[in-house]
């Protein structure tokens, strides 16, 4: 039986994990209302001082630099307040900023129908992308951006034997569950004599892709198209790419026994998925935690909503082997790219 110096400790680390939780709200909320640049490399602030920097109300920004002094992220001396460089290194001018948006905006479309999540939860039905709002497609597609940068991208493409020379010659991408288009964008960007599609069931989202495509001036050589990934148009490929799209979808087998139809003679498929080890006991870290919870929350359900198996956000490299050459893949081999958030497997037939 526990002791109560036990039972302590569990509830000091709830409390713990609430102020972590409510705390990753502040920061976000500090982001949007332009709190961090304005402190960084500006040394030691008064809230009053921030304030009118920002045309924000001093007595919410004297609250928040307190949250985020109690939590480490600023530094507190004689009713001043700094920001670290790290800090701003991290959360400024590196991912960390994005990194907050993406998952509280995703968080927060979420606790908007959580009622109803709660009961997909317990009933297993699902909860397909359509059924969340646009906070959650944004936070994916601002999550994406920050992990799939157009180096490592076109980086995973150029080791693929063949296919970066078929596409500077005019051959043909596929990017399956595009979402917003951002991947599908970067190829368009890096490849310009290339024909490049993007799909997605999520009709919502092609309407986004679409109009991103045109912002970035590749209106004229990007398509995206309404389509399931097992319904995906077109044929002789030369490479289909899933970005981080496998693990949400139902049937993950029959999507890349499909792309694999699609592709053209010495075509390749690249998948990129998290960065996850075999071993559920490898997996028990802080990064881990991260992945597994918006597996929970947000990818697991939208592959259960189409009725299929869901792999899990942190498959593992066995497993997406093993779905890979059950879909009659001959070749699985890992992509020799830097990839601090991703795995990376390159599939032939």
């Amino acid at each position: 039986m526990a002791t109560t110096e036990q039972a302590e400790a569990v509830v000091g680390k709830v409390i713990e994990e609430l102020g972590a939780a409510i705390g990753t709200v502040t920061m976000a909320l500090g982001a949007r209302a332009g709190l961090w640049p304005a402190m960084a490399g500006a040394g030691p602030l008064t809230p009053d001082e921030l304030a009118h920097r920002t045309g924000t109300a001093p007595a919410q920004v004297r609250e928040w630099l307190k949250t985020q002094a109690a939590a480490g992220y600023v530094r507190y001396v004689d009713g001043r307040f700094e920001l670290p460089d790290e800090v701003a290194a991290a959360l400024v001018h590196g991912p960390g900023g994005a990194l907050l948006e993406a998952c509280v905006s995703m968080l927060v479309a979420t606790g908007a129908r959580f009622d109803a999540f709660e009961e997909a939860f317990r009933t297993g039905r699902g909860f397909g992308w359509h059924e969340r709002d646009a906070r959650h497609w944004h936070g994916v597609d601002v999550l994406t951006r920050a992990t799939v940068a157009p180096e490592f991208l076109v980086g995973a493409i150029d080791e693929l034997n063949g296919v970066a020379d078929a596409l500077r010659a005019g051959g043909s991408v596929l990017d399956v569950g595009c979402g917003y288009g951002a991947p599908t964008i970067m190829i368009a960007q890096r490849f310009p004599a290339a024909r490049v599609l993007g799909c997605d069931y999520h009709d919502a989202s092609i309407a986004a892709a679409r109009k991103a495509a045109r912002e970035a001036g590749v209106g004229d050589r990007v398509r995206f198209e309404v389509a399931a990934a097992k319904d995906a148009p077109g044929s002789g490929y030369a490479l289909v790419v899933f970005v981080d799209s496998l693990h949400d979808l139902g049937d993950p087998v029959g999507a890349l026994a499909h792309a694999r139809s699609l592709l053209a003679p010495g075509g390749r498929v690249l998948l990129v998925e998290p960065l996850a080890a075999d071993r559920i006991e490898d997996n028990l870290h802080t990064v881990g935690r991260l992945f597994y919870a918006a597996s929970t929350l947000f990818c697991t359900p939208t592959a259960l909503s189409q009725g299929g198996h869901a792999l899990g956000a942190l498959a593992g490299p066995s497993l997406l082997e093993e779905v890979a050459r059950t879909a009659g893949f001959g070749v699985v081999s890992p992509v020799p790219v830097e990839a601090p958030f991703n795995l990376v497997l390159e599939m032939a037939a």
